[in-house]
């Protein structure tokens, strides 16, 4: 019965480790577009809500109106090369 519960434990510590990646991998994909969003506004004076981006493979994409999406696409090259000085991830195209 002893055996069972030692191996329990390191069970569930390798869960709690393995989990704990994920965790760490969530709350900086929030900061980064925390970050995104705070140039987004200074360079265009729009307010997106964090909701309406996707970071996927280097690709921001925004899902709003066609609207804010052309005003965006105005200011695209001034916002990414905010993003690539002051951001801690890379961004390589708007969508």
């Amino acid at each position: 019965m002893l055996f069972v519960d030692s191996y329990r434990k390191k069970f569930m510590l390798g869960i709690n480790k393995f989990l704990e990646k994920f965790s760490k991998d969530v709350r900086n994909v929030e900061l980064h577009k925390t970050k995104i969003l705070e140039i987004i506004e200074k360079q265009t004076q729009l307010y997106i809500l964090p909701k309406n981006l996707e970071i996927n493979e280097a690709v921001l994409y925004v899902k709003e109106s066609p609207a804010v999406k052309n005003k965006l696409f105005i200011y695209k090259d001034k916002i990414l090369e905010e993003i690539k000085k002051s951001a801690p991830i890379k961004i390589i195209d708007i969508r």
